[in-house]
């Protein structure tokens, strides 16, 4: 069976946030996208999501590692809900499983983009401001 066009780009966003290749990260991601960083704090736009990721990936000692443990893309026309079992770890950070939630919106190229990237997903409710 063939891959979802977002399940590759999902993979190859984990590949640039363990290379730190954020070039490639952020051509993932729609101009105004939303990245939560921590529960009440969230990056918006592509220069923002940079330097958060710089700073996760100083944060994590550089040696984060970031990889999908199953998923499910719920999608319409050109937007979809993705639930994800993400599965972290770093030098600091022993195997850590987060129950991601991620929108994707279908460029016109045919492209599907990020546009919210909640890697704790309902894990934010009710934290911070």
């Amino acid at each position: 069976m063939d891959r979802h066009p977002i399940e590759i780009q999902i993979e190859r966003a984990d590949k640039a946030i363990v290379a730190e290749d954020f070039d490639t990260l952020l051509d993932i991601y729609t101009d105004d996208a939303v990245l939560v960083v921590e529960p009440g704090r969230n990056a918006k736009g592509k220069e923002s999501i940079r330097r958060a990721f710089e700073a996760i990936a100083l944060y994590f000692k550089n040696g984060l590692r970031v990889r999908q443990n199953g998923m499910e893309i719920l999608e319409t026309e050109n937007t979809a809900l993705v639930l994800a079992n993400t599965i972290i770890s770093a030098p600091n950070l022993p195997d850590t499983e987060r129950k991601a939630t991620y929108v994707f919106n279908k460029a016109p190229n045919g492209d599907w983009l990020c546009s919210i990237d909640n890697s704790y997903g309902h894990d934010i409710i009710g934290k911070g401001a």
